[in-house]
């Protein structure tokens, strides 16, 4: 199977957009800035600027693409099979995967597992970002025993997406405080 290319970047354009730590006069260097997306509509959520797809199937993965960059912002990249996206992760870093469950080769679970695994050629950095499951079959617990994070159905919509991304957005911030 020929790999899957699909990176896409989205630039934001019109008003300046203010960052949590680029002061403004309605906010000040200890409270929080929304994100913005590419339809300059607010979100609750971090703007995840790198985003791993990791599906054998290029109709999907283009279109989950497709919502990630148009609706939240997020430049993504796409592979085509777990053994790709351990061979990008072992030389480039980002921000959150979202991984297919039934590949070829190797699972998104056998990936999963792989990416967290002691001694793998994974980036240090790679090994601690979310991984959700992007999946026709929703069996959570094992998602999780893999070491995964969240899940999405497929067909992806940008409501399902929004709604997984600040669950796990929300449950990072939480378990980093303490």
């Amino acid at each position: 199977m020929p790999a899957i290319t699909c990176t896409s970047s989205v630039h934001l354009t019109g008003s300046p957009v203010a960052s949590p730590t680029t002061p403004t006069a309605s906010n000040s260097s200890e409270s929080s800035v929304s994100a913005v997306t590419a339809g300059m509509a607010t979100l609750s959520i971090k703007p995840l600027v790198k985003t791993l797809i990791v599906d054998d199937n290029n109709i999907t993965a283009k279109m989950l693409s497709k919502i990630l960059s148009k609706e939240f912002g997020h430049r993504t990249t796409c592979t085509g099979s777990g053994k790709e996206a351990l061979n990008k992760l072992s030389i480039e870093t980002f921000d959150i995967i979202f991984m297919d469950i039934d590949m070829p080769e190797l699972s998104g679970i056998e990936t999963t597992i792989a990416i967290h695994a002691t001694g793998s050629n994974v980036l240090e950095k790679n090994r601690q970002i979310p991984i959700i499951a992007y999946t026709t079959n929703p069996c959570e617990d094992r998602y999780f025993e893999a070491g995964m994070n969240g899940w999405v159905g497929k067909p992806a919509n940008q409501s399902t997406v929004r709604k997984e991304l600040e669950r796990v957005y929300t449950s990072r911030q939480r378990s980093s405080s303490y």
